[in-house]
């Protein structure tokens, strides 16, 4: 039974405007467009299908455009004013650990790491909001987006963006496209971002990445098989969602190693492939009597005479049955063979690839090393260079047959083939539903960490910072530390989530909001992606137990910043004098200072710090002495010299890198007076110290 409220359209007079959009789109769907206000008419289209020859294509030019296109991309460039807040108590191994979850709006977010993470992160991997009609639309206000996002904290819910509403595809373009501008400077020159999509928004998001990136730099949009139609679907049954791929630097990703995937089942091969070979040169039974004899002292007693050392080629015939056994593609089941060293290799063709024939020293032949007669030439030559096949006769890579009438071919190794490129199709079935309640975790529709970890090893190397700036359930971060466990990687993942209310009240969230109320938490799906990060490295730990790697992560918190503005009231003018007078807001701690500095410095938000009692005042050293910081509270006369001279000798000691841009904060209101300060200043200058700043 439905119930009616003041909002339902059957409680509402005739919509009598809606009644005629919906004929029109009807009729003529290329009429409707999306306008500030709604759905619009496109008067200049309405004119063409009339026959009007006073409408013109002036304004037309080819690109993806909206209304608020232009507000989003200057709020893209408008810089935060925001700070991050560190949340020891919320963290897991603080200290040591180098990854990041931090809390908040991710597109303040995103602008307060551009200073410290430009050009450094190996790997974006994101799943934005799908534009399904259910999902929330992160509420921008491009006046002050910062206030709007504090204005509204406690309050953050599902923002409906129903499909029959006029801005459907403009408030999904105008919430992802200033974060996509963003994101795109903390790439690194060989980075990487993939993209999840599903069929409401790919076309758009395609469009979209080409204007930011370049269409060089989408490189390709790969179909994720989920084996699981949709089973409520009213025109296709999708079981498939898109992986969009783009690149920071097309070309410089490519001769960095460009989009590949370890084989799947390289491992595996490798691994039997050891075990049979170790097994050369040991006693075994013949292969018709292993089945009768299953007790093979007693097989040993009753046979002596046919127990024999077994030999490569059995240990082949053994390998290539067990191949064919798998179920492996068509790659690797082709890696049927153990050479005399053990190595696992298959054999290729080594004639020129082209219609067009090779040139002419591709043609020289090759001796066999018994006969040292010529071997045959394919009839277009060799695939590879004199040089290069000489290397390959070194290396032992060329396969010769029994005499000379047979043609060479090339022995390919899988360990040094572990990698395939990437193709179109990922299959990938199952969900993580059962992995999440295994770990109490009650999050609907997560990724899955297996298809997480695929994708993150598409990046060359295993020490890529890898950044999600919509989290959800904390996958990418799960991802990451498994990934690290299996392969020793040293991968930092960076996490941001919006700390979107949970209403018990609402069917679906109940269970979350119960959750969060056991922990003692404030009801966010933020707190469920801490809680399962904190899950999923006890398991990954309990997994891997040799592994000592990096299971923690630091915790920040977004919020306006540490140090006032000056923004005062007409009627209150002498009031706001004396409390601009400290700079620093009265709820703020040191910690909170600190960080807001690295931010503003461009520092690692993981980098070491350590800290040194001098003159009676803590000093703080960070990054190895970039950065010398003293927030005390009181520095007078008679504790500024003691306290420079300190400060210069520890960062001589310290001796960083590059100490001429050391920086050395104070706090200005902790000067008893402008002599104090002056003193403490020329103090540091005169030894090399000569950025003094204070807040």
């Amino acid at each position: 039974m439905k119930k009616l409220t003041p909002d339902s359209p059957e409680a509402k007079s005739l919509d009598l405007i809606g009644a005629n959009i919906a004929k029109l789109k009807a009729l003529f769907p290329e009429l409707l467009t999306e306008g500030k206000d709604g759905a619009a008419v496109n008067v200049d289209v309405l004119m063409q299908l009339v026959g009007d020859a006073t409408a013109t294509d002036t304004d037309e030019k080819y690109g993806l455009t909206w209304n608020g296109k232009r507000k989003a991309r200057l709020e893209a460039l408008k810089p935060s004013t925001g700070t991050l807040r560190p949340a020891k108590d919320d963290s897991v191994e603080w200290d040591s650990t180098q990854n990041l979850v931090i809390e908040g709006d991710n597109l303040e977010v995103l602008k307060l790491l551009q200073k410290s993470y430009a050009n450094q992160v190996k790997l974006i991997y994101i799943d934005p909001p799908y534009n399904t009609g259910k999902d929330f639309v992160y509420p921008d206000d491009y006046q002050d987006n910062l206030r709007n996002y504090k204005e509204r904290q406690g309050t953050l819910g599902v923002e409906q963006n129903a499909e029959t509403s006029g801005r459907y595809h403009t408030d999904w373009l105008n919430m992802l496209y200033p974060r996509l501008i963003i994101a795109k400077t903390i790439l690194h020159p060989e980075g990487l971002m993939i993209i999840h999509m599903d069929e409401h928004e790919q076309a758009n998001a395609e469009k979209l990445l080409a204007e930011i990136f370049g269409e060089d730099c989408v490189l390709g949009v790969a179909v994720w098989d989920k084996r699981n139609p949709k089973g409520d679907a009213t025109g296709l049954a999708y079981q498939h969602e898109s992986v969009l791929f783009v690149a920071k630097d097309a070309d410089k990703l490519a001769v960095a190693g460009g989009l590949s995937r370890r084989k799947k089942n390289a491992d595996a091969i490798l691994s039997k492939a050891a075990k049979l070979f170790s097994r050369i040169g040991k006693e075994d039974l013949p292969a018709d009597l292993k089945e009768v004899a299953k007790d093979y002292k007693l097989a040993r007693e009753c046979t002596s005479e046919f127990i024999r050392p077994i030999g490569l080629a059995e240990v082949n015939e053994e390998f290539e049955s067990w191949i064919k056994a798998q179920n492996f593609s068509g790659g690797e089941e082709a890696y049927s063979m153990i050479d005399e060293n053990g190595e696992v290799y298959q054999s290729v063709s080594m004639a020129w690839p082209n219609k067009k024939q090779a040139p002419e020293d591709y043609f020289i032949p090759l001796k066999h090393p018994v006969t040292k007669e010529d071997c045959p030439v394919p009839a277009r030559g060799w695939r590879n260079p004199p040089a290069t096949m000489e290397k390959l006769l070194v290396a032992g890579e060329i396969l010769f047959g029994s005499d000379h009438t047979t043609q060479p071919r090339r022995k390919y190794l899988l360990k040094k083939n572990m990698n395939e490129i990437l193709p179109s199709v990922l299959s990938y079935g199952g969900s993580d539903d059962a992995l999440l309640k295994e770990m109490g975790i009650p999050f609907e529709h997560p990724k899955p960490v297996g298809f997480a970890r695929e994708l993150i090893t598409t990046i060359k190397g295993n020490d890529a910072v890898v950044v999600d700036f919509f989290a959800g359930s904390g996958t990418t971060g799960h991802a990451v530390m498994a990934q690290n466990a299996t392969d020793g990687g040293t991968r930092r993942y960076f996490l941001v989530q919006l700390d979107e209310p949970l209403n018990s009240e609402k069917k679906e969230q109940k269970v979350a909001a119960e959750f969060c109320d056991k922990l003692g938490k404030p009801r966010t799906i933020a707190e469920l992606t801490k809680e399962r990060l904190r899950r999923a490295a006890k398991k990954v730990k309990a997994e891997n137990p040799l592994f000592h790697g990096d299971l923690g992560f630091r915790v920040f918190k977004l919020d306006t910043s540490n140090l006032k503005a000056w923004d005062p009231n007409t009627n209150t003018v002498r009031e706001d004098l004396l409390s601009v007078a400290e700079h620093v807001k009265p709820d703020r701690s040191n910690d909170d200072l600190l960080y807001e500095l690295l931010l503003k410095k461009g520092l690692d938000l993981a980098v070491p710090m350590e800290q040194k009692t001098i003159a009676g005042q803590v000093v703080h050293a960070i990054g190895g002495g970039v950065m010398l910081a003293c927030l005390a509270d009181a520095i007078d006369t008679k504790v500024a010299e003691p306290l420079a001279l300190g400060i210069a000798e520890w960062h001589k000691q310290l001796a960083p890198a590059n100490d001429k841009e050391t920086v050395v904060v104070f706090k200005d209101s902790a000067f008893d007076s402008n002599v104090a300060k002056s003193n403490l200043t020329e103090i540091l200058k005169q030894r090399g110290l000569e950025k003094v700043n204070s807040i």
